[in-house]
Parts: C-alpha cells; structure tokens; sequence
C-alpha cells in the first residue's frame, strides 16, 4: 500500500516552503484546486476527441481484458482543451509553483480507463520520452472520476533527483511492462512493481476537483481499476523560463512527435517553438 500524499493549499504554491517541498518530493496534492465547471469542460472536451475519429488514439494492452485508451496532444484541434489551458487557473498554480511569469504549454494527454480490470499504467518517468531539461516544469494531473488511493496515479517521492532510467515500450507492455522504449544510452527501468518495498510510494484519494502536480522525472504509474469502473484523467504539462532543448537517444522519437523540432533547435536552447503555446502572460489574441 502506497503512503498518503499530504494536503497542500493553492494558496500556498508560491511560499518559499511549499516550493522546497516540491523541488524535493516532486509531487504535490492539493485538494479542491479546481472548480466543478473546469470539470465539466474537460468532460466536452474529451466527448470531442473521443468523438473525433481522426484524432490519434493509443491503446495500452490491446486485445486484453486489461486494456485502455490514450491520447495526446490534442490541444490544436480541441477547443474546451483550448479554454481550460488559457482560462483556468491551471497556469497560474504552476506558474506560481515554479517562481516563472511565463509559461509555456509542453503538451496534455488523456488516459481512460473503462470498466474495472484495466490494467495498471507502468511505472516511468516522463522525461526520458521528451526532449527538454529544466527545474521550472511541472505536471498536473486530474481526474473526472472519485477514485480510492490503492487506483490513483502513484509516485517515487524524491526519484527526478536521482536516475534518469530509459522509458517503457508501449508496444510491449503485454510481455514486459519494463522493456526498454530507446534501448540505448539509458539505464534501463527497475520492476517497481515487483520492489514495492523497497520504495518510497505515495498516492492520495482523489475527489473530483483535486489535482496532483509532480515533476516529469519522478517515476510513476497509474493504478489497475479494481473497486471503479471509470477512471478518466488528463495531464496538463507546463514549463517555465529554464526549461531547454536537449537530445534524447536517436533509437526511437520523443512523445509526442515533433518533427522539425531538432532543426530549429540546438540542445540548451530555450524550448521555444509554436509546438508550444505561451499560456502566461496570456498572448494579446487570448485577451477579451
């Protein structure tokens, strides 16, 4: 059984204390950040890509009692995607978390698992997958459905500061959840599912309304739905000033794809690319 994260306040977010905690933890829970109508937008939101048979969708254990559904980046062709990024209060905390004015969108992404049985996401880092380096970035994840501690998304508290292992590959997961995504250059994932105990493994209840916010080093995974028959989430990824360009091993792409991206920059670059939308400051043709 995983710990319990403890209760942070948004208003706290940019203390001096709060953001030592998470440059040490990397994960944060704060209860109640969110309002019902930032929900209900994220609901039309994913109607609308479900709904969008030309939106790319990724399936984890296909063809088994176990499987769920995936998609990212669909910011550009999703407008409550669009309304939830510049209008609610999503910038802002991360914005206040990481101490930068500005922040950029790196990138969201849905999960949905439905009916009970559906497997657990495997224990990773996001970092590895992307190509970028930097301390003012952060993750926040949220779920459209109340779920028991044993099946939220569970976290390494303190793991962004030490490996940077290789990524699991999708595509195997059936066979080994742990098999290498580049299989070069980078260590590869130790079974943390099988060494529970040897980790320090925290997880919170989740109300609908409550956020998690983790950095994209810190190793996590999403728990199998056992006692549930929804669970719907998404991950908004937001960065600030310091956060760079940087090369990942040339065996595989980064996620999600970005073609031309390592044309028009030079690992230690700023990451600034129309990739990625500016949030905050909110752009002039944002403003009403």
């Amino acid at each position: 059984m995983s710990a319990a994260l403890e209760p942070v306040r948004v208003e706290d977010l940019g203390t001096a204390e709060v953001r030592e905690q998470y440059g040490r933890d990397g994960v944060l829970f704060l209860p109640q950040a969110l309002h019902p109508e930032w929900l209900m937008l994220i609901e039309l939101g994913l109607q609308r890509v479900l709904m969008n048979t030309g939106q790319m969708k990724h399936k984890f254990f296909e063809d088994t009692p176990g499987e769920f559904l995936e998609t990212v980046r669909n910011f550009d062709v999703t407008p409550e995607i669009q309304r939830l990024a510049y209008d609610s209060p999503v910038a802002d905390m991360i914005s206040a978390l990481v101490d930068s004015e500005r922040i950029w969108l790196y990138s969201e992404e849905f999960f949905i698992k439905e009916g009970r049985g559906c497997e657990r996401t495997p224990w990773h880092q996001d970092l590895p997958y992307w190509p970028l380096n930097g301390r003012q970035i952060g993750s926040m994840w949220i779920s459209l459905d109340p779920l028991p501690q044993s099946e939220c998304l569970e976290f390494v508290r303190g793991s962004h500061l030490g490996t940077m292992y290789d990524g699991f590959d999708p595509g195997q997961v059936n066979a080994d959840p742990t098999a290498p995504y580049y299989d070069a250059d980078l260590p590869p994932l130790p079974d943390i599912q099988a060494e529970r105990d040897r980790w320090d493994i925290v997880a919170a209840q989740i109300t609908p309304g409550d956020v998690v916010i983790f950095h994209p080093g810190v190793l996590h995974g999403g728990g199998q739905t056992k006692k549930v028959d929804r669970r719907r989430t998404i991950t908004m990824r937001c960065y600030g000033d310091d956060v760079v360009y940087a090369k990942r091993p040339d065996s595989r792409p980064t996620v999600p794809l970005t073609p031309g991206l390592s044309l028009a920059l030079n690992p230690g670059d700023p990451l600034r690319h129309p990739y990625f939308p500016q949030l905050r400051p909110l752009p002039e043709h944002q403003r009403v």
